[in-house]
C-alpha cells in the first residue's frame, strides 16, 4: 500500500467514525501530495461533503471520482449510495451495476452492491428485479438481517404476503427495534387478513417511532395551534377541490381535523401510524361499504416529509390519494396532481 493510499484510508476511517476534523486534515495532506483531481482524493472529499450534509456537492464530486476510478468498486458504490439518498435512482443504478460488472470485486462488496440494486429496483416498482438481485447474494450471507429485510420488502411488493411475513419476522429476530420491519409486517398481515396482528404491529411502529422522535428532538412539539390547524385544513381543502367530482364525492362530506400525530387508540382502531393524511371510520370490506367519519392531517408527519412549505400540497395530495385507494378499495383511481 502506498503512502497516499494509507493516508486516504485514514481519512475515510475518520469519516466513518464521524471525526470530521481528522478527515479534513487527511484530505488536506493528500491534496498537497497528489493534487485535488486524484480519484481517491475526490472520493474522500465527496464523503466529507456528504458527512456535512451537502449532498449536491458530494454527488458532483463522487461522480467526478468515478470517471477517474478504474477498478475502484468502493468509489462507484459510495457514489451510488449518495445518488440513492438524493433519489436519483437511474443514476444510482448505473453506478451500482458498474460495480457488479467488475470481475475482481470481493464477495462482500459484490453482495452489498446486489443488496443496493434490490433496493433501487423496489424504488421503481420492480419486485421481480429486486428478487433477482437478491438471489445472487452468497448463501452464507442470507441470514444477515439486511438481506432478510430487503427480501421481505421484495416479497411484500411482489404480493407474496405469507412469505413476506415469515421473512420479515426472521429479520425482526435480529433487530426487534426496527420500526420499518414492524411496519412492513403490519402491511403484510393486513393483506393476509390478520387484522388483529396487523394492528399490533402498527401499534409497535407508533411506539418505536415515538421513541426515535424523542431521541432526535428532545421534548415533543406542542399540539398544533389555531393558525397551524387552519393552514393545514385550508391546504387540504384546496387539494380536495382539485379532485374529479366522482372522487371528491367519496370524501367531500367528511370533517377535517388536524393533530400532531396518531394516538395509540387511533392506531389500535386501524389507522396508519405513518400516514400524513388518514381516514377515520370503517373501510370497505367484503361485506360492507366504507363509512368515512373524518379526515385527519398529522402535522408532525407532514413536516418530516417536506423540505419546505412549497412541498406540503404535494405531500397532502399523494397521501390523500393513497388513503382513498385503500379505504374505499379503489385502486382504479389514478389522479394526476394539477
Amino acid at each position: 500500500m502506498s503512502e497516499i493510499d494509507a493516508l486516504i484510508d485514514r481519512g475515510l476511517a475518520a469519516v466513518e467514525d464521524e471525526n470530521i476534523e481528522a478527515a479534513k486534515a487527511a484530505l488536506q495532506e493528500a491534496t498537497a501530495a497528489v493534487g485535488e483531481d486524484h480519484a481517491r482524493v475526490l472520493h474522500l472529499r465527496g464523503l466529507l461533503s456528504w458527512a456535512e450534509d451537502d449532498l449536491e456537492e458530494a454527488t458532483t464530486i463522487l461522480l467526478k471520482a468515478t470517471e477517474l476510478a478504474a477498478g475502484r468498486p468502493e468509489i462507484h458504490f459510495d457514489c451510488a449510495e449518495c445518488l440513492y439518498t438524493m433519489q436519483e435512482i437511474e443514476e444510482a443504478e448505473e453506478q451500482v451495476r458498474k460495480v457488479l460488472e467488475m470481475s475482481d470485486v470481493p464477495g462482500e462488496q459484490a453482495d452489498d452492491a446486489r443488496l443496493l440494486l434490490a433496493q433501487l429496483r423496489l424504488e421503481v416498482d420492480d419486485p421481480a428485479g429486486a428478487l433477482e438481485a437478491l438471489e445472487g447474494i452468497d448463501d452464507a450471507r442470507k441470514e444477515h438481517p439486511a438481506y432478510l429485510g430487503a427480501l421481505g420488502s421484495a416479497l411484500l411488493a411482489d404480493e407474496q404476503f405469507d412469505e413476506a411475513v415469515k421473512t420479515l419476522r426472521e429479520a425482526l429476530d435480529h433487530d426487534a427495534q426496527d420500526s420499518d420491519l414492524h411496519y412492513q409486517v403490519g402491511i403484510a398481515l393486513e393483506a393476509v387478513g390478520d387484522i388483529e396482528g396487523a394492528r399490533k404491529a402498527m401499534s409497535r411502529v407508533l411506539e418505536l417511532d415515538g421513541e426515535e422522535w424523542a431521541e432526535l428532538g428532545g421534548d415533543a412539539p406542542p399540539p398544533p395551534d389555531f393558525a397551524e390547524t387552519q393552514e393545514l385544513r385550508s391546504r387540504l381543502e384546496e387539494v380536495l377541490e382539485g379532485l374529479p367530482d366522482p372522487v371528491l364525492k367519496l370524501v367531500a362530506a367528511a370533517p377535517i381535523t388536524v393533530q400532531a400525530r396518531a394516538t395509540p387508540e387511533q392506531v389500535a382502531a386501524g389507522i396508519d401510524p405513518r400516514g400524513t393524511v388518514v381516514f377515520l371510520g370503517e373501510p370497505k370490506s367484503d361485506e360492507d361499504e366504507a363509512e368515512l367519519k373524518g379526515i385527519v392531517v398529522m402535522r408532525d408527519l407532514v413536516l418530516t416529509q417536506v423540505d419546505d412549505d412549497d412541498e406540503i400540497d404535494e405531500e397532502l395530495f399523494y397521501s390523500l390519494l393513497e388513503q382513498i385507494q385503500h379505504f374505499f378499495r379503489r385502486d382504479d383511481i389514478i389522479v394526476a396532481q394539477a
